[in-house]
Formats: structure tokens, C-alpha cells, sequence
């Protein structure tokens, strides 16, 4: 029987315990088990010239892990055990990076104008009013509309000591679409929204509806799945003058919509889909 991890940092098991309920029902269906470990309970490093991987609990190794965390380098190194990541260590540390993941998209579709920040910086170098990102944030949290001098400073306080970004601000603020992608199959798409906010993330206090890509926004999904092999995955965009814009890529992406909108089976999916990569190799 196949085993696969459901790995979480320990902070973050608690609010997401309806997610990890549906792996446990999802499995019960198939030949393999789900265990759910937490990054706290992990060792790793080098022995004898290997990498090497022991659980405080005692669990052997597993087949495959579902990572649900921002630790692209325990991705990496179960990979290098021979044990398959989902999402895997190069998505993992592209996406959980906003300055990777804008090098790597802007390139190919089209994005707001971004400034990299070094961090010793006192003034926007963008016009105000400007986005200020954390570049490890998600759900919206470290992510601040600045509209003066004083504001800018203030926000970088407040997102140190990470690395930050800052972003022109795209002139339908308080909405954004997600499109999920499992493998390169686009499963769903999103519009979020929000009245009273500027971020229109759920745990914000946003909104959802579905919403249908026309041809050409579609074609742009598609042109930045080909870039990487990702599992589950959110793909997000601006919306300004009309179209578009390329925003980030969540990595562990959150699944409360799916659920919400009919598309109960998302997990059992997901768990196929990794399934199916063992029958293939």
C-alpha cells in the first residue's frame, strides 16, 4: 500500500482541518494511505554521503508527500531522497518567492509594473499610490496599500525582515481572478471580490463567484503552465484597463472556493492525479 505525507507546519494544521478531514475521506476509496505529519517532527540532512530523513514519531519514508507549507528546501531534499513533492521543490521555490515568480511571468504574459527592493530604501520608486508586498506573503497578509511616504516606510516595518516588493496598483483594486490548475488541466476559475478592501482574499473578508476566461485569457493560463510541472496550484491575476494582469502563483493554494462551489471532489482529484504518476512511471 502506497503511503503518502500531508506535511503542514504545526501553526497552521488547526485552520485548515477541514482540507486535511477531505485527504482522510479520500483515501478511503483507495489503496494507500494519508499520514499527516508536521515539518516540527522532521529531521533531515546528510548521512553516510545520502540524504537522509527521520519522523520523531518513528514513520518510515514515505511514497510521495503533498507539501502544504513554504519549505521549498525540505522539498528539495525529499526529492533528492527519490521520494515525488507535490507541488514540487522548483514550483515550491519559484512560487513561495513573488520576485522568482514575476522574473519568470512577466516575461511571458502581462504584469503590472513591480520594483524589486533592497530594503534600505525610504521612498516609493513607483508613483503612489503603490502595492507593498512581503514577497513570501500570501492570503493577504503583509500585503499593504501605500499612498504616501510615510505609509511606504511604515509597511516595510511592518513586512521586515522580509524581502518586500512594491507594485503599481492596478485600477480595479479589491478584485482579482484565480484560475486552478491541477497538472495542465485548468479545473476551475474564480473572481474574488470585495467591498471594503483593496485584497480580495477570502480571509480578508472577500467574496467569490465563478468566472469563465475567454479565449485569449485562457491561452495566457496555459502559457504559464507549460513553464513548470505544477500539482494543485493557483494561478492569479489583476484585473486593469480591461484585462489580465499576471499577479502571483500560490503554491499551497487554498481550496475553501472549490468547496464552495461545487467542486467537492477537488481533493480525490488531486489524489488521482498523484496516483496516476505512480502507474505511470
Amino acid at each position: 500500500m502506497k503511503t503518502i505525507w500531508l506535511v503542514y507546519e504545526s501553526d497552521n494544521v488547526e485552520r485548515n482541518r477541514f482540507f486535511i478531514e477531505q485527504w482522510q475521506k479520500a483515501t478511503r476509496h483507495e489503496v494507500v494511505r494519508i499520514h499527516l505529519v508536521l515539518y516540527e517532527e522532521l529531521v533531515f540532512g546528510i548521512k553516510e554521503g545520502r540524504s537522509w530523513l527521520a519522523h520523531t514519531g518513528g514513520l518510515p519514508p514515505p511514497d510521495a508527500a503533498v507539501m502544504r507549507l513554504n519549505q521549498p528546501f525540505l522539498s528539495a531534499h525529499l526529492e533528492a531522497m527519490g521520494i515525488p513533492v507535490f507541488n514540487n521543490a522548483q514550483v515550491a521555490r519559484i512560487c513561495n518567492d513573488k520576485r522568482l515568480t514575476h522574473q519568470l511571468a512577466s516575461s511571458i504574459i502581462p504584469a503590472m509594473d513591480t520594483v524589486f527592493l533592497r530594503g534600505d530604501e525610504t521612498d516609493s520608486p513607483l508613483p503612489y499610490p503603490v502595492v507593498v508586498k512581503a514577497v513570501s506573503s500570501c492570503g493577504g497578509r503583509k500585503v499593504f496599500l501605500v499612498e504616501n511616504q510615510q505609509a511606504f516606510q511604515a509597511a516595510l516595518a511592518a513586512a521586515a525582515p522580509d524581502k518586500v516588493l512594491v507594485q503599481a496598483l492596478c485600477d480595479t483594486p479589491g478584485k482579482d481572478v484565480r484560475a486552478y490548475v491541477l497538472g495542465k488541466e485548468i479545473i476551475a476559475v474564480m473572481m474574488r471580490y470585495s467591498q471594503h478592501d483593496f485584497r480580495s482574499n477570502l480571509g480578508q473578508g472577500g467574496s467569490a463567484e465563478p468566472y469563465r476566461l475567454n479565449a485569449r485569457e485562457e491561452q495566457i493560463v496555459h502559457k504559464l503552465m507549460d513553464t513548470m510541472d505544477f500539482g494543485l496550484a493557483g494561478i492569479d491575476f489583476l484585473l486593469h484597463r480591461g484585462r489580465l494582469m499576471f499577479n502571483e502563483i500560490e503554491d499551497a493554494v487554498g481550496t475553501r472556493m472549490l468547496f464552495a462551489h461545487g467542486h467537492d471532489d477537488i481533493v480525490h482529484r488531486y489524489l488521482r492525479f498523484i496516483l496516476n504518476t505512480f502507474e505511470k512511471k
